[in-house]
């Protein structure tokens, strides 16, 4: 009877983890079309981001695409609709070899690497915070964060269709936890939380953005950045807020002279730093909150705030 029951929870935990999985890799399949095309749907398309890298990356760029339209999902080579089961995530890149069904053109990495991040955030948000407000948010986030890192690579942008709308609601998250008390960590605990998670993140960056502008007379770090600081302090708080500053520009310096480095380019070459941003980000939700302790709390002492 013992081995029964051990039995029985041992098939619902498999289930439940492998549902959660699933769930994740066919939210990152959606995301995948998100990267994709929001830089084409926003007014002003890609005038004025990068031109696209080669000749052939120009042929696959349809001209018209919207983030509504095409509905259906097409090859951007041969611009033939691609059925069902070329759609399976993950498993239809694979069974592909990475290569369009019609014509055989290259079909990239990224998207079976964006459907695995995916999954990877959903198994986490699960295993740490259940099936709880606080991970269904935690989760939205991290989908929130792989499509910006993308793009920002990419386009050296923050789309403000994510980051504008996501600031409102992650404040009206914590104006709700404030006199509901819905969601535990790593959300901010209220009202003066996301308050101070607000000028601590956003604030702080953009004081700092208009200082490089008045000394340098020009830009030293793009308001994409600002904006995302400003909705991860509303949405963790300000300590959320801190360590994420200080995370992301230890990780962004370090990795991000080592690529400038790898790719031979001056010092002074622009590097994105979103991706940085939001891998602090999502440290700092999935990292236990005895290392957060200790970085904040030597922040603070930088600051000379904290005994």
């Amino acid at each position: 009877m013992a081995n029964q029951i051990g039995g029985g929870r041992f098939i619902m935990f498999l289930f439940d983890h492998v549902a959660v999985i699933g769930l994740g890799l066919i939210i990152g399949s959606f995301l995948t079309v998100c990267i994709y095309r929001i830089p084409y749907g926003r007014p002003e398309g890609l005038d004025d981001m990068d031109e696209p890298e080669s000749e052939d990356e120009q042929e696959q760029t349809p001209p018209d695409i919207t983030f509504c339209s095409p509905q259906r999902s097409i090859c951007p080579a041969c611009k033939k609709q691609l059925r069902w089961y070329h759609n399976v995530p993950l498993f239809s890149w694979i069974f592909l070899g990475g290569k369009c069904a019609f014509c055989k053109a290259s079909i990239s990495a990224q998207y079976p690497l964006v459907e695995l991040l995916s999954a990877v955030c959903a198994y986490l948000s699960y295993h740490m915070y259940g099936i709880t407000p606080t991970g269904v948010v935690v989760y939205v986030f991290c989908c929130a964060l792989i499509v910006i890192t993308f793009i920002d690579i990419k386009y050296y942008i923050i789309p403000d269709v994510i980051s504008l709308p996501g600031s409102v609601i992650a404040i009206g998250l914590g104006i709700c936890n404030e006199y509901f008390g819905f969601f535990e960590f790593p959300i901010s605990r209220g009202a003066i939380d996301t308050l101070y998670g607000v000028l601590a993140g956003g604030g702080f960056l953009f004081l700092v953005a208009e200082f490089y502008i008045h000394v340098r007379n020009k830009t030293g770090l793009g308001f994409g950045d600002v904006k995302l600081l400003t909705l991860t302090g509303a949405l963790l708080g300000w300590t959320g807020a801190l360590y994420t500053i200080f995370i992301g520009s230890l990780l962004g310096t370090v990795f991000g002279v080592v690529q400038l480095l790898l790719r031979g380019s001056k010092l002074s070459a622009p590097i994105p730093f979103g991706p940085y941003l939001a891998l602090a980000s999502i440290l700092y939700m999935f990292t236990g909150l005895g290392p957060l302790i200790d970085v904040n709390l030597l922040i603070l002492q930088l600051l000379g705030v904290a005994p």
